[in-house]
C-alpha cells in the first residue's frame, strides 16, 4: 500500500560559522515512492530574498529504514540570482535511538550551476545530526556540516555551519 500525499510546513536555518546564514520556509509536499516537491521563501536577512523550489527523492536501501540514499535539485532566483544545485547522498545512514528521537549522517557530492554567471562548481561535504519528534505531527532536527570536503585542509568559517529544520504536518 502506498503512502498518502502529505503536507508539512517547514522552516531550516543554516548559520555559517563565517556569520553568514541562509533560512527558508515554505510548504512541502510529500508523495508516494519518497518523492517530494518544496516551494518557499528564503533569505540571508540582508536584503537578497530569494525563491526556493526543491525536488526531492528518498528510499531506503533496507526495509529498517536505517540506511538509505536521497537526492534534491533545489533552484534559488530572484532578480540578481538564478542557480540549481543537485545534491546526491548515495549512503546515508539514520539511526533511531528512542521512540521519538534518531541520530543521522549523510555524506553527499554537490555541484550547482549558476546561469548568470554561466559556471559549474562541485564539491563534497557531509552533516550529522539528530531529529526529535514532537508528539504525532512536528519534529524539529539540529545538524552541524561541513562544506567543500574536497578542500579537507580549508578550514575556514564558510565550511562550517550549525543548522536547525522544524516541521509541522498540515
Amino acid at each position: 500500500m502506498t503512502e498518502p500525499v502529505k503536507g508539512y510546513f517547514s522552516t531550516s536555518t543554516f548559520q555559517s560559522f563565517d556569520g553568514s546564514n541562509f533560512t527558508t520556509s515554505g510548504i512541502d509536499v510529500k508523495f508516494p515512492y519518497g518523492l517530494s516537491v518544496y516551494t518557499g521563501c528564503g533569505t540571508n536577512f540582508k536584503g537578497n530574498d530569494i525563491g526556493v523550489f526543491d525536488i526531492k527523492e528518498s528510499n531506503k536501501y533496507n526495509p529498517n529504514g536505517v540506511i538509505n540514499h536521497n537526492a534534491r535539485i533545489r533552484t534559488k532566483y530572484n532578480d540578481n540570482t538564478l542557480t540549481t544545485q543537485v545534491r546526491v547522498s548515495p549512503l546515508s545512514v539514520n539511526v533511531p535511538v528512542g521512540d521519538k528521537t534518531s541520530i543521522y549522517v549523510n555524506p553527499h557530492y554537490v555541484g550547482q550551476y549558476n546561469y548568470k554567471e554561466k559556471t559549474w562548481t562541485n564539491g563534497a561535504g557531509i552533516f550529522a545530526g539528530v531529529t526529535q519528534k514532537i508528539g504525532k505531527d512536528m519534529t524539529i532536527s539540529f545538524e552541524g556540516q561541513r562544506y567543500n570536503l574536497q578542500n579537507i585542509s580549508d578550514n575556514n568559517g564558510s565550511n562550517w555551519s550549525f543548522n536547525a529544520i522544524f516541521s509541522v504536518k498540515l
